[in-house]
């Protein structure tokens, strides 16, 4: 199967915090990430096409950050203990997106 993703994914280990009519939190884990988007892992069940507000701390070299921004999930396929989520970024602030592609070289960085 072709890879038709424009950027590249690499692999995290963290927690993810999704908002849902910023009114129900769902905790989600971190599979992986790139500049448009992530694969996170929720016991809780998402909606295709349901548009959060997501949290999520990046560790850098220079400190830890946290990002905020809002998603839309892109896909939802149901997995052995819960559902694996594809979301992609909508409405990332200039400087979480710099932040983002810190994050992303340093991840880079620790592939090769």
């Amino acid at each position: 199967m072709d890879d038709k993703r424009r950027h590249g994914r690499f692999k995290m280990y963290q927690m993810i915090q999704l908002s849902i009519g910023k009114e129900k939190f769902i905790a989600c884990e971190g599979i992986n990430i790139s500049k448009s988007g992530m694969l996170c892992k929720t016991n809780a069940e998402v909606h295709s096409s349901a548009r959060f507000y997501l949290m999520f701390e990046v560790p850098l070299k220079t400190g830890k950050y946290e990002i905020k921004c809002e998603g839309l999930a892109a896909h939802v396929n149901p997995v052995e203990d819960g559902f694996e989520v594809g979301v992609s970024f909508c409405d990332l602030w200039e400087e979480d997106a710099k932040i983002l592609e810190m994050y992303i070289a340093e991840l880079a960085e620790e592939d090769n």
